[in-house]
């Protein structure tokens, strides 16, 4: 009877170096793909910081200019509260009766400076801030946001005061003159100009020569105290924006120079 033989199972063992290089090549192609990943993202990151620069600037180049509008149109305002305050002051009847409760009108009108900022809010949101790699750039954003919050902090204060003064106007000026001065429809798109200026372009100045219908000195006292004290707020929150506006010029130029987008 014939005996088939099974094969040898044993089979000769691989010399150390076949070991060493096949783990070197798994090793070199882990790596090599581990190194693609990365640079991958590191185009992307920096991809999206560029994304997110651009849209900084325009946000930055806008703020600049609507801060160019409404720094003066604040000063206008106290400009404006100091006549009021010298018809206040008039012993007597006043000589121009319409324009002092034009200026009077006005005064109860109020305005905010809104900041350009859904990019950084964005970014903030998203944890995306991280992209920006100068630290200079981003110290600066937050500075600019710590002088917004102060800036609307005054605000605060400033609405408080406004609020103090709406019962005393409502005792020495006749209210159905006030009534009379509405000019244009509710439903106006106001431009940033006319908003910052007080939304002067719906009021009509009030025909003929009304006079205060109150002369109680200490109301009227107290209505120029608190014409005083928002004047004051005003000059405070001019301040803040001026500080605003000298961190947006520069950083704005600081922008141009590391992300190279003069032309932008």
């Amino acid at each position: 009877m014939e005996v088939h033989h099974h094969p040898d199972l044993h089979h000769k063992p691989k010399p150390w170096k076949e070991y060493l290089l096949e783990y070197l090549m798994i090793f070199l192609a882990v790596m090599t793909g581990f190194f693609a990943e990365s640079y991958r993202e590191h185009l992307s990151e920096r991809s999206k910081e560029y994304e997110y620069m651009v849209n900084i600037k325009k946000d930055l180049v806008e703020e600049n200019k609507n801060l160019n509008i409404w720094i003066p149109s604040i000063y206008a305002r106290v400009k404006r509260f100091d006549t009021l305050i010298s018809y206040l002051e008039t012993i007597g009847p006043v000589k121009n009766g319409s324009n002092m409760y034009y200026l009077a009108r006005l005064s109860t009108r109020n305005g905010i400076f809104e900041p350009s900022d859904n990019t950084i809010l964005e970014m903030k949101s998203s944890g995306n801030l991280r992209l920006i790699r100068n630290r200079d750039i981003v110290n600066d954003l937050m500075n600019i946001e710590r002088l917004l919050e102060q800036y609307r902090n005054l605000l605060d204060i400033e609405g408080k005061e406004d609020i103090l003064s709406y019962p005393l106007l409502g005792e020495l000026f006749d209210a159905t003159v006030f009534d009379r001065m509405t000019s244009v429809s509710k439903n106006k798109v106001l431009s940033e100009q006319e908003y910052a200026g007080q939304s002067i372009s719906i009021l009509a100045m009030p025909p003929g020569n009304p006079q205060l219908i109150g002369h109680d000195k200490e109301k009227i006292n107290l209505l120029i105290y608190y014409l005083h004290q928002r004047k004051s707020s005003f000059l405070g929150e001019t301040r803040q924006l001026m500080g605003i506006r000298l961190r947006v010029d520069k950083l704005i130029k600081q922008i141009n120079k590391e992300y190279n987008l003069e032309d932008e």
